[in-house]
């Protein structure tokens, strides 16, 4: 739970906040995971205010300058623990060489060392008449070279304002490299909000980052060049395989026989091989060992060979025209997926007969996007390993214009995949924006995603939304992380879910 400084419930903050109070979060000094319950509390926030297309990237600019704060205050701790003087560049500098091995990397150690730092962090929010305004404030003032590497920041932005362009000019990975600041610019610029409304200024001992978002905009309609690139990628693409077609046609049709449906396909080995693979798995145990391929049909069902049927056809394209290293760890990430999200869907009739399948397919936006941007996706990639984001589809959004689960979603509407598979992939990231009726699937692959990122080390309990973890009754983190445990410990058994 937030630690408002008025309030014990988030409904009475936001009450408060709505009717024009100054809403105050205090955290202290060295903050970690614990920043991630904002995210709820923004995206409740900004939909009352209709404005919810802004809660993700209001939630990454609030994350941001909360790290720079809390890295600052760690700085200060560790400099006056170490005796630094500050004055003395030599002095200095050799500290600052020592502060990421001896702060930055062993973070949790330093935090519990100096659990009774007297440095903290308030996070103010207030509502007026044209503006909702965001203030971080820490107790601790900027140093000139701090101050200097802003500007720098901010100067880089203004030459370049593409984040691939930024990523390409700054070599520097010391303590972020400031690229902080360049995503809040960027993050602002595509919601269409003036770079004067967010400035840092720093003096009498603190140091106040300040935003304000407008509440009578629209969201930002402009594109950059790239959204023609994947518009023209997906035209591009083949229509779906004919064959497959057809059986998927059979498969809905109520006059289709199963004799029909097996002969064509018997057409088709490949295709042959998956059904007999499907109906063998540890999710159809029946007492039919080694079936043939009607009564394989029979233990799968009409609607299994339909979603087989999908993921095959989607497969065989995207095979067709990407590479084969591009699609391994995705298609591999992809039967995770699906196998946790068939668990955990499995007590609801509608989320289980979809959850699964959308699992198949959830990053086919992904294959379309490494194909336009590499180098470009692979940093973004390589920031979520970092634990700088959280969200690797709204960083693609900033940097392209478009996300992936969009894109994904856009490929499965245009293969006319049914609607809830098409809304799963399109809302995987965004489990409070569902629409009905597709809640309960929507949050089931969103949780499911969580858990395959979680398996890898790469997100925990607390970036997991707030009412999710009550959707799905996920009380602690060790709770959390026994059903990753478990989860993963079945998929091993079952023989990689495939």
């Amino acid at each position: 739970m937030l630690p408002f400084e008025r309030y014990s419930e988030r409904g009475d903050a936001l009450k408060a906040l709505l009717a024009g109070e100054l809403v105050s979060i205090k955290f202290p000094g060295l903050v970690d995971k614990e920043v991630n319950e904002l995210s709820d509390f923004l995206y409740r926030l900004l939909s009352e205010l209709d404005l919810a297309f802004l809660s993700e990237p209001s939630f990454v600019i609030a994350k941001e300058l909360i790290s720079n704060a809390s890295k600052a205050n760690a700085k200060r701790t560790y400099l006056n623990f170490e005796s630094v003087d500050t004055t003395n560049p030599s002095e200095y500098s050799r500290a600052m060489r020592a502060y990421a091995t001896r702060v930055l990397e062993r973070w949790d150690e330093f935090r519990k060392e100096h659990k009774n730092d007297p440095h903290y962090i308030l996070v103010n929010f207030q509502l007026k008449e044209k503006h909702l305004h965001m203030e971080i404030r820490n107790n601790v003032e900027l140093f000139p070279n701090e101050v200097e590497r802003i500007q720098s920041r901010l100067a880089l932005f203004k030459e370049h304002q593409e984040l691939d362009a930024v990523f390409s000019s700054v070599r520097d990975e010391s303590e972020g490299a400031g690229l902080g600041l360049v995503l809040i610019l960027v993050l602002l610029q595509n919601a269409g909000i003036p770079g004067n409304h967010f400035r840092i200024d720093s003096s009498d001992g603190q140091t106040i980052s300040r935003v304000a978002f407008p509440r009578d905009q629209e969201e930002a309609k402009a594109r950059n060049r790239y959204i023609q690139d994947v518009l023209n990628e997906l035209d591009a693409l083949p229509s779906f395989p004919e064959n497959i077609q057809d059986l998927w046609n059979l498969c809905n049709s109520p006059s289709a026989s199963i004799q029909v449906i097996t002969s064509r396909v018997e057409k088709d080995p490949a295709l042959t091989a998956q059904v007999l693979k499907l109906a063998n798995s540890a999710g159809f145990m029946t007492r039919t060992r080694n079936p043939g391929l009607t009564d394989a049909i029979k233990i799968i069902g009409l609607k299994g060979l339909g979603n087989l049927l999908m993921v095959a056809g989607a497969r065989k394209i995207m095979s067709s025209r990407y590479r084969k290293k591009d699609l391994e760890s995705i298609w591999d990430n992809s039967n995770r997926v699906s196998f946790f999200a068939g668990k955990i869907a499995r007590q609801d009739a509608y989320a289980r007969d979809f959850a699964s399948v959308s699992g198949l397919l959830y990053e086919l936006g992904k294959i379309v996007l490494i194909s336009l941007k590499p180098e470009l996706i692979q940093k973004i990639q390589d920031m979520l390993e970092r634990g700088r984001i959280r969200n690797t589809a709204l960083m693609e959004e900033v940097a392209l214009g478009i996300a992936h689960p969009e894109v994904g979603a856009m490929l499965a509407e245009r293969w006319q995949f049914p609607e809830a598979i098409v809304q799963a992939i399109r809302f995987q990231q965004k489990p409070l924006q569902a629409p009905e009726p597709f809640k309960r699937l929507i949050h089931s692959v969103y949780l499911a995603v969580r858990i395959q990122q979680a398996s890898g080390g790469k997100i925990d309990y607390y970036s997991i939304e707030e009412d999710i973890r009550k959707d799905f009754a996920i009380e602690s983190p060790i709770q959390f992380q026994g059903l990753v445990e478990r989860l993963d410990s079945e998929y091993q058994l079952s023989g990689g879910g495939a």
